[in-house]
């Protein structure tokens, strides 16, 4: 197997053929990138072409790829209502942090998550609904996809709270 040295400047390691960096130096670089490319998405939707820029992606988005993923629930006019009740109830505040947001920046989310419930009497259970800002909802979820369906089951509003204030 034939080898070479990592890119980065110093570094002795020896790798494959077809990769630049060792796993190491490739991790830094991506973390780097990751950090650059939120701090510029950060700023862009400060100003008004980013702003349009984020609204038309996630139109697209939601007209393209949700349905595809089987999301035509969230589509339905008895969710737009449910959600919209729920964002009153809870005086669009999200549950995490406790501030105050606008409408379009707050999402009704599952605690249990939706596909885990049989029925749909269920999945419009609004004791099972909160609001929570994109952010929080983003983190949630992808704690949600390490997580197994078995453990999903049994997780409390309180220990969400204490997971994404972290």
């Amino acid at each position: 197997m034939r080898l070479h040295r990592c890119a980065e400047v110093g570094c002795r390691e020896l790798i494959k053929l077809g990769f630049d960096y060792c796993d190491e130096h490739y991790s830094k670089r991506m973390s780097a990138y990751h950090d650059r490319r939120a701090k510029a998405d950060t700023l862009a939707s400060k100003t008004l072409h980013g702003q349009h820029a984020k609204a038309e992606y996630f139109k697209q988005y939601n007209d393209n790829v949700r349905p595809e993923l089987g999301h035509e629930f969230y589509q339905s006019k008895q969710w737009e209502r449910i959600s919209r009740y729920v964002k009153q109830r809870d005086m669009y505040t999200d549950a995490i942090d406790s501030k105050v947001y606008d409408q379009g920046d707050l999402i009704a989310d599952h605690v249990i998550p939706r596909r885990l419930l049989k029925t749909t009497a269920e999945q419009l259970d609004m004791d099972n609904l909160w609001l929570l800002s994109r952010s929080h909802h983003s983190h949630k979820t992808a704690i949600e996809n390490k997580m197994t369906d078995e453990k999903l089951k049994h997780v409390s509003r309180d220990w969400w709270k204490k997971v994404l204030k972290n």
